[in-house]
């Protein structure tokens, strides 16, 4: 039975992993790289900021710092050297049939995906602390799609992907619990009272942002699937 669920993960994973355009190849890079992300997350940074009181942006950055640092931490230093489990591009019912994106193959263990664990954390904390419609369709949109990049890359299988979104929306949902506790002991706040009556005009800002983000993201993979088609002399 185990060995039959392993080859259905396979032929799943294989599928999502085939369906390649050299569009998408360098849109899924892009929202899977590093440096869009520090652009964004100075953004939010500075957004956090912007017309509501400085106690509570230090606090909700502080918050948002604690749960990057225990989602990376409980992903990559500990559930992925405990488990051990090989990424796609190095296992041996994967090795030979993945298809990498301009020889991107990762490095380290899979199980669980740190994309995943970070992305869907942060979504789901600052859901909730923000509490706007808008802002969370936004925040998951992109966190659900870089969460699926990493097996359209063929970075991750798919049970590497799942359970790390999982592991990201406790951790996420816990430390924000930990939040709303900590502003009604330290600031006296009702704990009904959600980020979004104090910095609405803030929310919609940092939303606009990351839809601009998006739109950044759509323009640029074109101009890299041009980069990319005249290296390989296509």
């Amino acid at each position: 039975m185990v060995e039959q669920l392993a080859l259905w993960e396979r032929d799943a994973f294989l599928a999502i992993n085939a369906a390649h355009t050299p569009y998408w190849d360098a849109f899924m890079y892009l929202i899977s790289s590093r440096w869009p992300w520090i652009a964004v997350a100075f953004g939010l940074v500075i957004f956090l900021f912007v017309k509501k009181p400085l106690r509570e942006s230090i606090l909700l950055v502080l918050m948002i710092a604690l749960l990057i640092t225990v989602a990376d931490q409980l992903s990559s230093g500990l559930i992925k050297p405990y488990f051990e489990r090989l990424r796609p591009s190095y296992h041996p019912l994967t090795a030979d049939l993945v298809q990498s994106v301009y020889g991107y193959k990762a490095w380290g263990y899979g199980f669980i995906s740190g994309h995943a664990t970070n992305f869907m954390a942060l979504a789901m904390f600052t859901a909730l602390a923000f509490r706007n419609r808008w802002y969370t369709v936004v925040v998951f949109v992109l966190a659900l799609t870089t969460a699926y990049s990493r097996i359209y890359l063929g970075v991750h299988f798919i049970t590497d992907v799942v359970p790390g979104a999982c592991v990201g929306l406790l951790l996420g949902y816990l430390v924000y619990l930990l939040y709303r506790w900590l502003r009604v002991k330290l600031y006296n706040v009702h704990p009904s009272e959600s980020q979004s009556r104090l910095c609405a005009s803030t929310i919609g800002y940092l939303t606009s942002f990351l839809c601009v983000f998006i739109l950044f993201l759509f323009a640029f993979a074109g101009e890299l699937m041009g980069v990319m088609k005249g290296q390989a002399g296509w």
